[in-house]
């Protein structure tokens, strides 16, 4: 009985460790001939259908933190995909750049209202 025990506990504790990951990947695609490249988050333990979210980046570009937020959402159970606007690898370190990068980005309506 005492050995039964521990098997079972053995395997609750196995199983349990076999539940929700978290998977971030990259995906590639364009906008005429701008490549962007966004981030998509998604709990791969679930096989059902998953309402989505759009995480758009503030003016620093794709960095660590949109991404982090997508992954955030996945966690509560969306599929979120963060979007690039700028360009593929395009992330602002300064307030000066990224100033121009969404000076520029405001500055052409038409990219600006295909990309967001």
């Amino acid at each position: 009985m005492f050995k039964t025990a521990i098997v079972v506990s053995f395997l609750l504790m196995v199983a349990g460790g076999a539940h929700a990951e978290v998977v971030g990947q990259f995906i590639d695609y364009r906008h005429g001939d701008v490549l962007l490249q966004g981030y998509l988050a998604y709990d791969n333990a679930v096989a059902t259908l998953r309402p989505g979210v759009l995480v758009v980046h503030e003016w620093w570009g794709l960095n660590d933190y949109p991404k982090q937020r997508a992954r955030q959402l996945a966690e509560l159970g969306y599929v979120a995909f963060a979007a690039d606007i700028y360009g593929k690898g395009v992330v602002a370190t300064t307030p000066e750049e990224a100033g121009k990068l969404a000076g520029a980005f405001y500055a052409n309506r038409e990219l600006y209202a295909f990309q967001t």
